[in-house]
């Protein structure tokens, strides 16, 4: 008797393959965007509210495409005229916005290195 092979479901193979692309991304180092403390303002040449506006304009546009880059891996003037301009453009930041979150990542990346998140 000859034993019958059933194909299986196509997108059985396709939830396998998103699921394999989305480990590695999941597995990586996660950075959480430090909060705006005492510690972080001493570190700024920026008042604590505009590094408030930074942090939260980066939460509310930055965090929705990636998560939170380690600023300390980048050098300022990376920051200031490539990457910042760059993104702010793609993420239709006004210029006070822009300065906010540059002035607020400045700040963050001359904070202590922090362990990734689990």
């Amino acid at each position: 008797m000859k034993s019958e092979i059933k194909p299986s479901h196509p997108l059985r193979y396709l939830l396998l393959g998103a699921g394999s692309l989305l480990l590695p991304v999941s597995c990586g180092p996660a950075y959480i965007a430090p909060p705006v403390t005492p510690q972080l303002a001493k570190l700024s040449r920026s008042p604590a509210p505009i590094l408030r506006r930074g942090h939260e304009v980066h939460q509310a546009k930055c965090a929705k495409c990636h998560s939170f880059q380690d600023p300390a891996r980048h050098d300022p003037g990376d920051l200031s005229i490539k990457i910042m301009p760059s993104m702010a453009k793609k993420s239709k930041l006004d210029a006070a916005d822009e300065k906010a979150v540059l002035e607020y990542l400045l700040a963050a990346r001359k904070l202590p290195p922090q362990s990734p998140a689990p």
